[in-house]
């Protein structure tokens, strides 16, 4: 198990207040490779066609985490992210 699956796991059993945006990052870096951009300044876009079509995503399967004073990430968009991972996590099985 990799640390971005550990620190996935803490976000699921615990919910961070907010964390640094080069965690988001990397976790974005093993679950969405090339499937995001990081916005000059405010946020992060997701968009991933694995997406497309659930009720929690925009029409191109896309979702965006804003970044708090370009350094920090809420709870609340982390858990959009776990949810997405999740999500992704169940198609395959």
């Amino acid at each position: 198990m990799t640390r971005v699956d550990k620190k996935l796991d803490r976000w699921i059993a615990n919910t961070p207040k907010d964390v640094p945006k080069r965690e988001v990052l990397s976790m974005l870096e093993r679950f969405f490779p090339d499937h995001y951009q990081v916005k000059s300044g405010s946020h992060i876009v997701v968009r991933d066609d694995r997406l497309k079509g659930s009720v929690d995503y925009g029409p191109d399967g896309d979702f965006d985490i804003p970044v708090k004073g370009g350094q920090r990430v809420k709870g609340f968009y982390l858990k959009k992210l776990v949810q997405a991972i999740r999500y992704l996590e169940g198609m395959e099985e």
